[in-house]
């Protein structure tokens, strides 16, 4: 043992040494009248008053104690009294405190299972069981059907986002063909006037060449304007399908909203998150009620059997029945009864104590300084003597 753990032990010691000193010194009842003036009559009634104060505390201390007391007796006795039992009677308790034994460990181990349904799930599951199992198939149709319309909604968004794409193209287009319409129409113009100062400077035929480029910017015109007019055709057949791909888009929206309202009041009607929940609680909803029927039937037997006990307790004259349905092991085990004896002897003893001690010292005391005031101090006699007569009319135990 070390320095350090020395002083601790020595330190520990020395505390419980105080403690032990400070009760010894607490306990103890001293009367001083060393600095108590006799003659003077307040002093002199204060004192003899907390004299009798003491004695009256003690005697409601002692009433409570010898109460206790006479309980505690009572109990051993009815120990007694069963440990005398003959066979037959005691393997009739026995056989009795048993099966109050059976039922608690039942009632036990229903409590402590670690599947527990709570109060509040179990008796929203009670009322609405009959809807239960309807519910769950309602519930898991709601969230097959949510799922296509999941997809229907993307594959929808997917094919309107496709026809935007496709009308920017075409806008694009229409917009592209008729510029180029008039850089044809641009480039003829041109193409006819530099052939017309060829011609003349040159002193050339440019016919062929007026018609070579008449021919080829009517070509183009006309084949841009077809094409142009085709995709204002596309266009208008484009937006079209779109305003039908909206359309479409709402319902299916409807759809969705309604079937995800109904997936939202089925989940807060049967307090779970989904179908696959449900059927779990509502199975173990019915384990729980066959294990709770089984408990209210062992509860049932318990208190019959309790019932029973306390009759044939009382039946063998046991003065308090009533408490052995709270310790049946005591009657079933030796060794618990054997500690449960000890246990009230010990209260016993701390009361006899405790009762030696308000009768002797606190009341014991008190009352012997008050007879030596009455020797000491004969001309004070009989005003000590009324007073104590009023405290016993008060305090008639004193």
């Amino acid at each position: 043992m070390g320095l350090f753990d020395r002083f601790k032990k020595n330190e520990k010691n020395s505390s419980e040494a105080v403690k032990e000193r400070n009760y010894e010194e607490w306990s103890d009842i001293v009367y001083a009248r060393s600095n108590l003036d006799m003659d003077n009559a307040v002093q002199r009634r204060e004192y003899v008053e907390n004299c009798l104060q003491q004695m009256a505390e003690a005697s409601r201390e002692l009433d409570s104690l010898q109460f206790e007391y006479r309980t505690v007796t009572s109990y051993l006795r009815d120990m007694e009294e069963i440990d005398a039992l003959p066979p037959e009677q005691r393997a009739e308790v026995n056989q009795c405190a048993a099966k109050i034994k059976e039922s608690q460990i039942q009632r036990d181990q229903f409590m402590n299972r670690k599947s527990r349904m709570t109060d509040v799930e179990f008796e929203r599951m009670e009322r609405l069981q009959r809807e239960a199992r309807k519910g769950a198939e309602n519930l898991a149709e709601a969230e097959s059907y949510q799922k296509k319309v999941k997809n229907d909604l993307r594959r929808l968004d997917n094919e309107h986002e496709g026809f935007l794409y496709r009308e920017e193209e075409l806008e694009t287009s229409i917009n592209v063909s008729a510029k180029l319409i008039i850089v044809v129409a641009v480039m003829l113009v041109i193409a006819l006037v530099a052939l017309y100062i060829v011609g003349q400077v040159l002193e050339l035929d440019v016919l062929y060449g007026y018609m070579a480029a008449c021919l080829f910017a009517s070509v183009m015109i006309v084949f841009l304007f077809f094409k142009n007019e085709e995709y204002k055709k596309e266009l208008k057949r484009l937006k079209s399908d779109i305003t039908r791909l909206i359309q479409l888009q709402n319902t299916v929206k409807i759809r969705y909203v309604n079937n995800k309202n109904l997936i939202d009041y089925l989940c807060l009607k049967f307090g779970v998150s989904s179908a696959r929940e449900l059927d779990k609680l509502y199975d173990k909803f019915l384990e729980e009620r066959k294990e709770r029927q089984k408990n209210a039937d062992a509860e049932r037997r318990m208190d019959e059997n309790q019932k029973d006990l306390v009759y044939m307790l009382g039946h063998y004259r046991i003065q308090d029945p009533e408490i052995w349905i709270h310790q049946v092991d005591a009657l079933l085990d030796h060794k618990e009864e054997v500690e449960i004896r000890h246990n009230l002897n010990g209260r016993r003893q701390s009361l006899r104590q405790r009762m030696d001690y308000n009768r002797n010292v606190v009341a014991g005391n008190a009352k012997h300084e008050i007879e030596e005031l009455v020797k000491m101090y004969p001309a004070y006699a009989q005003e000590i003597i009324d007073m104590v007569g009023r405290y016993e009319e008060m305090y008639p135990g004193i």
